[in-house]
């Protein structure tokens, strides 16, 4: 029997848009109870209207005892995942997908349970933090044959690629705290012009757009993600 009822009860960890997109999603699958894609339809056709430019709707095809034979299918992909991969197997980061991805569906598959849950995870050269929603169909002889996911991405960031000298990073450090160009400049006995043009310098080396896209490329080093891999 599908653990559709008690699945979606501990979302508290995901933001508000999620939330609530999450808990419709979850609460329309219980009462659809879909064992096939035409049983779907109706709800992925809802769910299409729904997203926003940070969400992702696909179905993943779990047939057979590899999940990295599953097979994912976009609907919806406003937030590219860089490859036109179909199976998980092929996908060019296999380590995500091994970590990651895999066993979650691999999970789904066989206890028939809604899955949430928010993640971070280097995919490619890019750190991302997202939330996930995985609704399962109904199980046929003990296993669902396939599911609906929704993604809904609240950070993404390229991996910092160690070109930073020591003064660059202590100006990250002290602009992550707060402090303003002026301030750097007293704190690091430097001018102010020196200052700016370091700044200017740290967001050419990460490719960013701004100094609070520098800073955010510099703390995603902290989540880590990198010792996972």
């Amino acid at each position: 029997m599908n653990k559709f009822s008690s699945a979606y009860c501990n979302i508290g960890t995901l933001d508000m848009k999620s939330r609530q997109l999450f808990l419709h999603a979850a609460e329309q699958w219980v009462n659809l109870k879909p064992a096939s894609h035409v049983d779907a339809f109706p709800l992925m056709k809802q769910l299409e209207e729904l997203c926003d430019p940070s969400t992702n709707l696909y179905i993943v095809d779990m047939q057979g005892d590899d999940p990295m034979k599953y097979a994912l299918h976009r609907i919806v992909e406003n937030v590219n995942l860089r490859s036109s991969s179909t199976l998980f197997g092929d996908y060019p980061d296999q380590a995500y997908m091994r970590n990651d991805v895999a066993p979650a569906y691999q999970e789904s598959k066989v206890s028939g349970a809604i899955s949430k849950m928010t993640l971070t995870s280097r995919i490619q050269d890019q750190i991302a933090t997202y939330d996930r929603v995985i609704l399962p169909a109904l199980q046929i002889n003990g296993a669902s044959a396939f599911a609906v996911t929704l993604s809904k991405t609240r950070i993404l960031l390229p991996v910092e690629r160690r070109v930073l000298t020591g003064r660059d990073e202590d100006v990250l450090d002290l602009l992550a705290q707060g402090f303003s160009s002026k301030e750097i400049a007293l704190k690091t006995n430097a001018s102010f012009r020196t200052v700016e043009h370091r700044i200017a310098s740290v967001k050419a080396k990460l490719q960013a757009k701004n100094v609070t896209h520098a800073v955010a490329i510099w703390m995603s080093r902290f989540l880590g993600v990198e010792a996972r891999r």
